[in-house]
């Protein structure tokens, strides 16, 4: 049985699917011993505590295909705010919206309808976490109050919450260690490169910001 969940928020009726994903990808599974003791090398835990493990392998599994989107998606939302920052007539902002909502759509309405819960929920996390916007904020912002309040209404009765923030240190840390990982290059994740032409100058702008912090960063450690 499938439970739908339609949520406006990338300016389209996006399908959730609540299916199950056979978990095949091995490529960072961890490994055990001769004792039965699996060590995780990309978090220096050694255990063998099997939901700890099934929590690992489901969390690298989702993060990596995830990943690309949620910085797509954070990218495209960043600009849309900087520009909506300049624009001080309420018309003008509302005209913008309209067509940062038709960008949105644009460039992932085909991918993003069928994309499972458990997808959606990792998407979201990462979405909040480059944005600090949950996702009643964005639909509130893009869709407005009242659309905001009946989809957390129809989330809340199929056991999820649109208001839902990302914590790094406590309940998703394991995510955060995973981003980490990518981030530094030290675990591949499946590649989804910008589709229409915003989408990859903001991806652009958002490379060029990091490669500064970097640089920024490298400086005062080497002040240090």
């Amino acid at each position: 049985m499938k439970l739908i969940v339609l949520i406006l928020i990338f300016g389209v009726s996006i399908k959730y699917s609540q299916k199950y994903e056979t978990i095949t990808d091995t490529s960072s599974y961890p490994f055990s011993d001769s004792n039965n003791i699996t060590i995780l090398p990309d978090f220096e835990v050694v255990t063998n505590n099997q939901l700890y493990l099934k929590k690992y392998r489901t969390t690298v599994y989702y993060v990596k295909r995830v990943y690309d989107y949620a910085q797509i998606a954070s990218s495209m939302l960043i600009s849309f705010q900087d520009t909506l920052a300049t624009i001080s007539s309420k018309r003008k902002q509302k005209v913008f919206i309209r067509k940062a909502n038709k960008r949105l759509k644009a460039e992932f309405k085909d991918e993003i309808k069928d994309m499972s819960i458990t997808r959606g929920e990792y998407l979201m996390k990462l979405i909040y976490r480059e944005t600090n916007m949950t996702t009643y904020d964005i639909i509130k912002f893009y869709r407005g109050d009242i659309k905001a309040l009946w989809f957390q209404g129809l989330c809340k009765i199929a056991g999820q919450d649109l208001k839902r923030e990302y914590n790094p240190s406590q309940e998703d840390i394991m995510i955060e260690k995973v981003v980490k990982k990518i981030e530094d290059g030290e675990l591949a994740y499946i590649k989804r490169s910008p589709k229409t032409n915003y989408a990859k100058e903001t991806m652009r702008s958002k490379r060029k910001k990091r490669k500064i912090e970097k640089r920024k960063k490298r400086k005062t450690k080497e002040k240090k």
